[in-house]
């Protein structure tokens, strides 16, 4: 691999996303992962066959990061289907690919095939993985009830008796009424929104139903349609971020080094929380981002020895700090960010700024109440609201302090969760 693709897998995130290789305009291959890092790591084996073409014709890589692996698998397929990258048609034409086959019918059967030519039925897809697919059909038919029989059959099938299936769709001499193949083909509409990615319209579309059957005063059947908004919304999370761009971070790296009138880029960052009930169980986390993105095997964990009884967190973050500054093999960061105001920030002005290994090292606070990035230069503390710093910088800060949340609390509540088992 070039130099340009080989650095950038080397920085590449550890979340899931999919990832392009790319030569100008030209998409050669494009992939999904649930971890990118691992996965593009891969691709500097040059023995692999597959290796060497994707070598041979790209330039660059970029990625998309998503949160799940069903939400890769679903943007892989429409993304492979969009642009037909040259390695990927390669291995759709040697039946490498999944496609799921919708048939032309008053009830339409929905079945995985590997053939993609058949002008009488709706094919979609490609997708790569067939286990991943079949996962994703099974939870998809709990929300939007679907047949898969070939034949009609005098009794009620099994699907129908656990309620993945109408029933009426495949059963001989059934009895249905317009509104039974309406919502049945409500159904199939919904399952290729999702399946083709294109969850914006779904949700709006259901929720524009549920309003419809309450104005005719089907609240049963808009109760139904609600619980299906909840379940797709349980399925992808976080919405709102799926559409994100594989993020660069230069601006709001260069922005942050501005802030701070430091010669050095400010590149490596390491965040600190506390977490702790009235004192008891507290723990400390580390968590450590390169370029915007998080390297997880850089996080470190601490279970707080002090033990007053009166909670006291400033106490607590000066003992983590102290920890930290005898452990001067870790990696150096270029900055350090406390969870907190001006005495979270004091207490690790304190400690940082007399230890020679650290002299050089920005510090600031995140305060989340007043929404303020707090940074220490020239031997003052400047204040800035995050609504006045650039939405790249201001997202960037943002995941940095929720991740540092949410691996402090989860230790938390382990310890927590191991003592009440303990006492039972």
């Amino acid at each position: 691999m070039n130099k340009t693709i080989t650095n950038k897998i080397k920085n590449s995130p550890q979340l899931p996303g999919v990832y392009i290789f790319f030569n100008k305009k030209e998409n050669i291959y494009i992939g999904k992962a649930n971890n990118l890092k691992q996965r593009l790591k891969s691709y500097l084996n040059d023995k692999i066959q597959k290796n060497q073409i994707i070598d041979q014709y790209s330039k660059d890589i970029k990625w998309t990061i998503v949160n799940n692996e069903t939400e890769a698998l679903l943007l892989e397929s429409k993304l492979i289907k969009k642009h037909q990258p040259k390695v990927n048609t390669i291995l759709k034409d040697n039946k490498n690919y999944f496609f799921v086959k919708i048939t032309n019918e008053l009830f339409p059967k929905v079945l995985i095939t590997h053939n993609e030519k058949d002008n009488n039925n709706t094919i979609i897809g490609p997708f790569t993985s067939g286990t991943h697919l079949k996962i994703l059909l099974k939870l998809l038919r709990q929300i939007f009830p679907y047949c898969t029989c070939t034949k009609q059959h005098k009794k009620a099938c099994l699907n129908s008796q656990i309620g993945l299936c109408p029933g009426y769709c495949c059963a001989k001499d059934a009895i249905y009424s317009k509104e039974d193949i309406k919502n049945y083909q409500q159904n199939i509409k919904n399952l290729i929104n999702v399946l083709t990615f294109n969850n914006k319209k779904i949700i709006k579309d259901l929720t524009s139903n549920i309003e419809k059957e309450i104005k005719k005063q089907n609240f049963e059947q808009a109760g139904n349609i609600k619980k299906q908004i909840m379940a797709l919304n349980d399925l992808f999370k976080h919405q709102s971020t799926l559409q994100i761009k594989s993020r660069d971070y230069t601006s709001a790296i260069n922005e942050l080094t501005k802030l701070f009138n430091s010669k050095k880029k400010i590149k490596n960052v390491e965040m600190y929380d506390v977490s702790n009930i009235s004192g008891k169980f507290a723990t400390a986390s580390l968590v450590f981002f390169s370029n915007g993105y998080p390297v997880k095997e850089e996080y470190k964990k601490f279970k707080i020895k002090y033990t007053e009884l009166s909670p006291n967190d400033i106490l607590m973050l000066k003992e983590v700090f102290e920890r930290r500054v005898n452990n001067i093999h870790w990696i150096q960061p270029d900055l350090i960010i406390i969870d907190g105001g001006i005495a979270q920030l004091n207490a690790a002005i304190e400690i940082f700024s007399k230890n020679k290994y650290f002299k050089n090292v920005k510090i600031g606070s995140l305060a989340k109440g007043k929404k303020q990035l707090l940074i220490y230069k020239n031997k003052k503390v400047e204040y800035f609201n995050l609504k006045d710093l650039s939405d790249d910088l201001k997202n960037m800060l943002i995941s940095i302090q929720n991740e540092s949340h949410r691996f402090a609390v989860s230790y938390h509540h382990k310890l927590y969760l191991k003592q009440i088992k303990n006492d039972l």
